[in-house]
């Protein structure tokens, strides 16, 4: 009896072999440093069997809505702020947490199922982070770093209402400035943080100016607890429309990663008095994104 396992090998190879000879050859590395023995350095290899697997799982479910449903192609672009944490109170008083901003990308293929829910899936890079702001009475000091992560999101949006109205501009023709619908987006997130572990790096903060307190900061960049993990995601969306296209689609939505991903040492002094702090990110983040439906394929009507 053949093992569910090989069945399923046997069809990736069969998706494989309609592939161009030349991918048979091609393999994508993506080699991380080598580290000193007792750090953790590590070598990724993105074979083309990998991303036809994941290729084949997404086409797998453009293909069974395909049969009545319009599917499109959403490019989005996006700014986001990072979300970080203290893995314990700071000992010094006048220590926050810092957040910065950055962008943010996806590339998302889209499925219409009905007139109230959609899916969608493909690929994001986003980013993890963790800042902090240092507070004396002359003199503040602020860190932030970030680090790229690779997300495979599989994404529903829930329709709210329906062609909302907004600045009527000719009564006669019932023209209005702006006409969406509004709904609410829900995604759960494959994560895959892909940075070096580089243990012995050092960013170094001084402030030494004899009129103003001193502070001295040594960060030790990062600690990689894990390189895969998951978020959860939910937010609000605003899906513009024009002669009864979609045109616009702006989102508001707000990602919880699920696991600590990176923690990050800092030695800090103020006032010749010895802090430490230890920072942890989990890829949490808020995020703003505009993307703008390609048409694909158009829904077919059932016979009647």
């Amino acid at each position: 009896m053949v093992s569910a396992k090989k069945k399923l090998f046997d069809q990736l190879l069969a998706i494989r072999r309609l592939f161009p000879e030349a991918l048979h050859e091609l393999e994508v590395r993506l080699v991380f440093q080598r580290l000193p023995e007792g750090t953790n350095g590590m070598v990724l290899r993105l074979t083309p069997m990998k991303l036809v697997a994941y290729l084949g799982f997404s086409l797998f479910m453009v293909a069974g809505a395909t049969a009545q449903t319009n599917v499109y192609l959403k490019p989005t672009v996006g700014l986001q702020t990072l979300f970080s944490d203290f893995t314990q109170r700071p000992s010094y008083g006048h220590l926050r947490k810092s957040f910065g901003n950055y962008d943010f990308w996806s590339l998302l293929v889209q499925c219409d199922i009905n007139s109230k829910l959609r899916i969608s899936t493909g690929v994001s890079e986003s980013d993890i982070g963790w800042g902090y702001k240092v507070k004396a009475p002359t003199t503040r000091a602020a860190q932030r770093t970030a680090a790229p992560i690779i997300q495979f999101p599989l994404k529903a949006d829930f329709l709210l209402k329906e062609n909302v109205r907004l600045g009527r501009l000719d009564k006669a023709n019932y023209r209005y400035a702006m006409i969406f619908d509004l709904y609410a987006t829900t995604s759960l997130t494959y994560d895959w943080f892909r940075f070096n572990n580089y243990g012995a790096g050092i960013l170094s903060i001084k402030v030494l100016d004899p009129k103003l307190d001193p502070i001295e900061i040594d960060e030790k960049l990062p600690n990689v607890l894990h390189r895969h993990g998951a978020s959860i995601q939910a937010g609000i969306g605003f899906q513009f429309k024009s002669h009864d296209k979609d045109r616009l689609d702006i989102q508001f939505v707000y990602s919880q990663g699920l696991r600590k991903l990176v923690t990050a040492d800092v030695d800090y002094t103020i006032n010749q008095t010895a802090y430490f702090l230890r920072m942890a990110a989990r890829g949490s983040a808020f995020r703003i994104t505009a993307s703008y439906p390609i048409r694909l394929s158009k829904r077919k009507n059932r016979d009647v």
